[in-house]
Formats: structure tokens, sequence, C-alpha cells
């Protein structure tokens, strides 16, 4: 049985993820893991051991707003 993914979420923000392969991702705002304006970085951990999983970076895309009221 798989689950769906889990926000791990205080009042003010998003900490990280749990997803359905047991894997907690958090992203990571430190430069020296590759974070800067445009670059999204994620570590990704084994919920169960802690084990380090790995890294991976996405290009971090602007969100455009189309219910803008003219």
């Amino acid at each position: 049985m798989t689950m769906a993914p889990v926000e791990l979420r205080c009042d003010m923000r998003l900490h990280g993820i749990l997803t359905d392969d047991g894997l907690i991702e958090i992203s990571c705002r430190s430069a020296l893991c590759g974070h800067k304006d445009g670059v999204v970085v994620i570590h990704r951990f084994d919920c169960l051991t802690g084990e380090f999983k790995g890294t991976q970076m996405y290009r971090d895309t602007p969100v455009i707003n189309q219910n803008k009221e003219a």
C-alpha cells in the first residue's frame, strides 16, 4: 500500500515532504549546496535510517497570476 506524500509544515512555511517511498525531501537555502536566485535545491533522506540519499537541483520558475483583475 502506498500513501500520498505528506507535507511537513508549521503555520508559516513548508519545511519538507515525506514521500510515498519513505524519503524526506527538504528544500535547502544554503549557497554551499548550490542555492541561488533561480535554483531550488532539494536534499533527500531515508525516513527510517536518516541516510542521505542525494541532492537534486531544479530551475525555479516564476508563478504567473492569470487571475488578475483588470
